[in-house]
């Protein structure tokens, strides 16, 4: 079974920094006073104070990749054959993949080490478990994702990826910190209409900030306002994001 630990409250942590070399794993939840609660990333470009943030860019290469080689249930590696996106040394680890047909339909593993790869070739991957069903050659395709707090990047007008908190700190690409997922957190605004208590979007119209949550429409929920909107500047926001 997966390893279950709980979450660590912060204490002695300076949230506002940033390391070349990792003081935690990247995606480790840690919980402050006031409801806060803040997320371990790899900045993927310089982070800007007050912008909402994304996973990195998703590549569609990584999705429903063909297995290998069969691998019995039991065993903690299988090898899929690489689409055109070239796969560099570590880029995965810590990342998710998931089964996305029969057989083991629904099967997700984190992703604990793996080869390289180039164009078309094979490439192993290290699972944080053992199968609990056999893969076949034939039929089971396996979609491949890095964690979503491993290359944090600003939240573009048109998603990309999965929003992933706000920066509280300029993280310098490349470097990791701390940025803020739950609690009161301040939050660049865009120009569109909202008023306090309003539902809030990734702006349509900013990249980087949050604007007024359409209901149907592609945008995630970042929060809730607690100020009315205010064009290019910060405001208080709630934040709901994992």
């Amino acid at each position: 079974m997966a390893n279950i630990s709980g979450n660590p409250i912060v204490g002695g942590i300076d949230l506002y920094s940033s390391s070349a070399n990792p003081i935690a794993e990247v995606g480790s939840l840690i919980f402050g006073d006031s409801g806060k609660a803040f997320r371990y990333v790899l900045a993927g470009e310089t982070l800007v104070v007050g912008n909402v943030l994304q996973s990195s860019v998703v590549d569609t290469q990584f999705d429903d990749m063909a297995v290998a080689a069969n691998v019995a249930a039991g065993q903690n590696q299988i090898v899929l054959t690489n689409g055109t996106t070239a796969v560099t040394a570590g880029q995965f680890v810590g990342g998710t993949v998931e089964f996305s047909v029969t057989p083991h339909l629904g099967g997700e593993y984190t992703i604990v080490g793996h080869s390289t790869a180039t164009n078309g070739s094979s490439w192993t991957i290290t699972l944080d478990r053992p199968l609990r069903t056999a893969i076949t050659s034939a039929a089971t395709k396996a979609t491949v994702r890095r964690s979503p707090w491993s290359g944090s990047i600003q939240l573009p007008t048109t998603q990309t990826g999965t929003p992933v908190g706000v920066a509280i700190y300029a993280i310098p690409s490349g470097e990791y910190g701390w940025v803020q997922t739950k609690g009161v957190a301040a939050v660049l605004s865009d120009n569109s209409t909202f008023a306090v208590g309003s539902a809030l979007s990734n702006s349509v119209a900013t990249a980087g900030a949050v604007g007024v949550f359409v209901a149907g429409t592609a945008r995630s929920l970042i929060g809730h306002a607690m100020r009315a909107a205010a064009s290019g500047k910060t405001i208080p926001v709630q934040l709901c994001l994992d």
